[in-house]
């Protein structure tokens, strides 16, 4: 009989939408997979309807086996939602105790939920923000910081100057009324994180995830990470609350959780990196070594890490230079931390070694931020490994993309190859290195000299939309072989911006 599993993604988008429903639909003959309907979500800064997400899940979830819960759609609607809601404390208390519901209605549910900290971006934009981030986003992350250093150290003279041209800068332009409007936002939102975790105390949620979203080691959102991890300590929940970068790609986490859970497996995965460092760096956009980050990604999907390599059930291959992590856009000027002390000749030459072994192989692509590294992919091309390994990744955070990669590569070590794995591996070669380090660039560029920008495009299916199709066409060519072809079957812009593209496409293999 097949275990029931039901989604409330984090949001709309293809990547925490279509990602997980693809990797639980390779597991098909163990469970019938459930999720909300597309249109029943948000649109970016529109919330999903509390009283359609409240209806899904009483549904849904009366008959299930394991929930899988974004608490920020349960909550406030969606990822972006949570940065700009007004709603009170009172009225999220009651939509959070919902949980105490489904499971009281059917005992054994297994409740598997993610909660964001909410995060501090350090840039001014309101692209995902209250509107006045655009104003002041930048100077509200330095407010976060200074004073997070002030507890730890003095501040030097050059950050004591950086920190009265903050002040000067809120006082002089009356901006003060929006930083009070976002640390208000920021401490409900906490308080909330720490309701959750009492739900993991009196075991209504079996397993959570407390992700950090665009983390950095000091701030906000630093702080806020303090605040969570002294009360997970204090309740003395650590086995079942972690905490560690991510946000898109929880949900795959905890799919090839269930699924492992499932299939009574514990797979180990032995972790070996392209350069000297051993995951000792600090990636963009997140606040700790990605050796540890790692570690924390393979035990919530359901894995231990292996030190065994010839006697472990997976490998992981970690691409990443061995310092100061660079935007996949960079790529291109052939930065000396890429080139010394990394070893991509060795690593490639590894995985070939590994597949002829028929040891499943998971490609880590994380020596770049937002794109993956076109070197990597063309050498797996050369070899003939693109469609060998069991899964490979390379999108957006490090941790977007070890949620991706290391989820994929447990599941189909279990169910085996199909079109829909085929597809998926195609489809992150097309848009983590076709669109994210190639063709968006190329088209941002020439956008520009029309008027249009990175946030501002001419509409989900426009002429933009339709010149990223062209363009992607033209450099499919790089992900393709004597044996497989990608057809793009669909393609549009999910919130009408550069930043994302919603791919659809099929590989044909001869």
């Amino acid at each position: 009989m097949k275990n029931k599993l039901v989604l409330l993604p984090l949001d709309e988008r293809p990547c925490t939408y279509l990602f997980p429903k693809t990797l639980a639909s390779l597991a098909s003959s163990d469970i019938d997979f459930v999720t909300i309907p597309h249109d029943k979500l948000g649109n970016k800064k529109i919330p999903a309807k509390f009283e359609n997400v409240y209806e899904f899940l009483k549904e849904s979830c009366k008959d299930a086996n394991y929930l899988v819960v974004a608490i920020d759609t349960l909550l406030y609607g969606g990822i972006v939602p949570s940065r700009l809601h007004y709603l009170k404390e009172e009225e999220l208390e009651r939509r959070l105790f919902v949980l105490k519901e489904l499971k009281k209605d059917n005992p054994k549910l297994k409740i598997f939920a993610y909660h964001l900290i909410m995060r501090c971006p350090t840039n001014s934009s309101d692209d995902e923000e209250p509107d006045y981030y655009a104003l002041c986003g930048a100077q509200i992350h330095l407010l976060g910081r200074f004073k997070h250093l002030k507890e730890i150290r003095p501040l030097t003279k050059e950050e004591e100057k950086q920190e009265q041209e903050v002040n000067d800068f809120i006082k002089n332009n009356n901006y003060q009324g929006y930083v009070d409007d976002y640390l208000n936002r920021r401490y409900l939102n906490t308080t909330l994180n720490i309701k959750t975790l009492s739900l993991v105390k009196d075991g209504t949620i079996d397993f959570l995830i407390v992700p950090q979203d665009d983390s950095a080691p000091y701030g906000y959102t630093a702080k806020d990470q303090d605040r969570i991890r002294k009360e997970i300590e204090n309740l003395h929940i650590e086995l079942n609350a972690y905490m560690y970068p991510d946000a898109d790609a929880v949900s795959n986490t905890l799919i090839a959780r269930a699924i492992n859970e499932i299939k009574n497996r514990k797979p180990g995965i032995f972790i070996r990196y392209a350069s000297c460092n051993e995951g000792g760096i600090i990636p963009l956009y997140e606040d700790r070594n990605v050796s540890e980050t790692i570690k924390y990604h393979i035990l919530a999907a359901g894995g231990y890490v292996s030190y065994d390599i010839m006697n472990c059930d997976l490998v992981c291959m970690v691409n990443l230079p061995f310092e100061d992590m660079q935007e996949a856009s960079q790529q291109d000027r052939h930065l000396l931390q890429y080139q010394i002390n990394r070893n991509l000749i060795e690593f490639v030459e590894y995985i070939d070694y590994l597949v002829k072994k028929n040891k499943p192989v998971i490609v880590a692509d994380i020596a770049y931020a937002n794109g993956g590294d076109k070197e990597l992919v063309s050498l797996l091309n050369t070899k003939g490994l693109l469609y060998k390994v069991n899964s490979y990744a390379g999108w957006n955070t490090s941790s977007n993309t070890l949620g991706t990669c290391i989820p994929h590569g447990m599941i189909e070590s279990i169910y085996g190859t199909s079109q829909t794995h085929y597809d998926f591996l195609a489809l992150r070669y097309l848009e983590d290195v076709g669109y994210m380090s190639i063709v968006r660039k190329k088209i941002h560029e020439e956008i520009l000299k029309e008027g249009m920008g990175w946030k501002n495009i001419d509409g989900y299916r426009g002429n933009v939309s339709k010149r990223i199709t062209k363009a992607l066409n033209d450099v499919k060519y790089l992900f393709e072989d004597v044996n497989h072809s990608i057809e793009i079957i669909d393609n549009y812009q999910p919130w009408q911006r550069m930043f994302e593209t919603a791919l659809t496409i099929k590989l044909h293999i001869k």
